[in-house]
């Protein structure tokens, strides 16, 4: 008769705790006396409700509704001051525990995962509490006369509860508060020496790991170093690239997990990937150009990626979730020796929900509202993640065309280095998107102010129409992927046979299953054959 809640019922499902705290839903009704706000750390989720907690002193979160009249109400969320019976349940199932008033019944329930206590699948009969009579038959309307004093009794009660919580915690505050647990200790244990390992030198630092040129057992490789205080950066990544059926030719391949360090350095966990010795995306077309098909099939490779990373699939028996990168960059894309592009650094990458049911393995992060709005490099960031307006409703859909506005900034970015796009052959040096309006270190005030409200995009030069068959096609794909709607986007799928189609012109009609024609529109064949047309008839477009 009673579905779940539907207060808190846009919190994703795919959110998690962080791995040594438990995080749930906050709440407390108007009038309760006393708050156990105090038993954890509120987070900033917005204005009003729903409110996050993460909690201090337990891994339990706690909901009391109040069923009157067969309605739900609830009355109190939060976190529980310690680990008791109960805590151990997965889900919200509540329990009966006490008459507010006549006709009204309070229901508890304890739970240990991250917000499991932002709704409830159903309540018990308010009889299963044991009074006979529990729930108002229809002759006992006499009882609403009594509901003031009933509503009193409530306050009265749930203010109890609240005093006895926070008298625990000041008893365990005089005590003193119980040691978090080590999240090093996890993977120290787990994780096993690489002797064979050699470090060479380092290729690249970043904020949570450095990078390094190394050998493992004969082969070239990329040895990602974490420092032991980022082990749950290294957890997050490590859990990512160990998905099944995440091996594509145009993903960075994983080696494995161990741990180690060079030299004198303590030792911290590592990721051993594959060495690709042309650098990242940035660096190749720092030092290189590329003719049109070249150019093309880079591109072609990249939305590949980009688009496998997406594609949720059952595969040889094995379910490979979408998964969102959030920090797509020209760094982050890596050159392989057939100037085809790999997609590395999953570090922010999400599992996103997906229309089949995911194994109990697949692994998530800690998500709240706002840390779904979380995302890398500032100058590749969508205009609804530098405006705080992504759509929290469809969040999976909304960071994949977060991601395909990315992916369109270096698809300009590698364009930009093709000689036969320009009308002399010698195209400008490289600049990274932005770079020309903003310089190499934008703030994000400065980004908001050009993307957002300017709705302003890296400048495409009239040339390129020029240099092909298909006047306007170039400009069309990239506006198309960074438009400042997100749903008029592209999607990775639908870039990906756009640019098949540019590069292989006769294979136009060869869609991809799943992605119509309708779906992405492009301009009929032939599209684009290049050329190299005069200066002259360029300057004059």
């Amino acid at each position: 008769m009673l579905g779940a809640l539907g207060l808190w019922t846009w919190l994703p499902a795919a959110v998690q705790a962080p791995p040594n705290r438990r995080t749930c839903v906050f709440f407390e009704a108007p009038g309760v006396q006393g708050s156990t706000k105090t038993l954890g750390e509120l987070l900033d989720a917005g204005a009003g409700p729903p409110r996050v907690i993460r909690c201090l002193y337990s891994r339990c979160c706690f909901g009391i509704w109040n069923l009157t009249q067969g309605q739900a109400q609830v009355e109190m969320q939060g976190c529980r001051d310690s680990d008791e019976q109960g805590c151990e349940s997965l889900h919200c199932d509540p329990r009966p525990r006490a008459h507010a008033s006549p006709g009204s019944t309070l229901f508890t329930c304890s739970c240990g995962t991250d917000f499991c206590n932002a709704n409830y699948s159903h309540l018990p009969p308010p009889g299963s509490l044991g009074a006979p009579g529990a729930q108002a038959a229809p002759g006992e309307s006499v009882w609403m006369a009594l509901a003031l004093p009933g509503l009193l009794l409530l306050l009265l009660l749930l203010g109890s509860i609240a005093l006895a919580l926070l008298q625990r915690k000041a008893h365990r505050v005089h005590r003193g508060p119980e040691p978090e647990p080590d999240p090093g200790r996890a993977w120290s244990e787990e994780l096993p020496e690489l002797p064979q390992l050699c470090f060479s030198q380092v290729i690249q630092e970043g904020g949570h790991a450095v990078v390094w040129a190394g050998q493992l057992q004969g082969e070239l490789v990329a040895v990602k170093a974490f420092p032991p205080r980022a082990a749950a950066q290294f957890q997050s990544e490590r859990a990512m690239y160990e998905l099944p059926g995440l091996q594509h030719d145009n993903i960075v391949r994983f080696i494995t997990a161990g741990q180690g360090g060079p030299g004198p350095l303590p030792s911290g966990p590592l990721l051993v990937l594959e060495l690709y010795p042309k650098g990242s995306l940035c660096h190749y077309l720092t030092q290189h150009t590329s003719d049109w098909e070249s150019s093309l099939r880079m591109a072609l490779s990249l939305a590949k990626g980009l688009a496998f990373l997406h594609e949720e699939r059952w595969q040889h028996g094995q379910y490979k979730p979408g998964i969102a990168h959030r920090d797509l960059s020209s760094q982050n894309v890596l050159i392989r020796e057939d100037r085809s592009c790999a997609i590395g650094d999953l570090g922010l990458a999400l599992v996103l929900p997906g229309l089949s049911q995911p194994p109990t393995w697949a692994p998530t992060r800690p998500r709240g509202p706002a840390a779904i709005m979380e995302a890398g490099t500032y100058r590749y960031m969508a205009p609804e993640l530098l405006d705080k307006t992504l759509d929290l409703q469809d969040w999976g859909t909304a960071l994949r065309r977060a991601d395909v506005y990315s992916l369109a900034l270096l698809l300009w970015e590698i364009l930009s280095r093709c000689p036969d796009l320009s009308p002399d052959c010698r195209p400008p040096p490289f600049q990274l998107a932005y770079e020309a309006e903003l310089g190499s270190s934008p703030t994000t005030c400065e980004l908001w102010a050009l993307a957002v409200e300017e709705r302003r995009r890296p400048y495409i030069p009239s040339t390129w129409s020029c240099s092909t068959r298909d006047p306007g096609g170039l400009r069309e794909l990239l506006e198309d992927c960074w438009d400042a709607d997100p749903e008029a986007r592209l999607t990775a799928e639908c870039v990906q046979q756009r640019l098949a189609a540019l590069t292989h012109p006769r294979e136009a009609d060869s869609f991809p299953e799943g992605c119509a024609r309708e779906d992405c529109p492009f301009p009929p064949a032939p599209v684009i054959l290049p050329f190299r047309p005069s200066p002259s008839a360029c300057h004059s477009s």
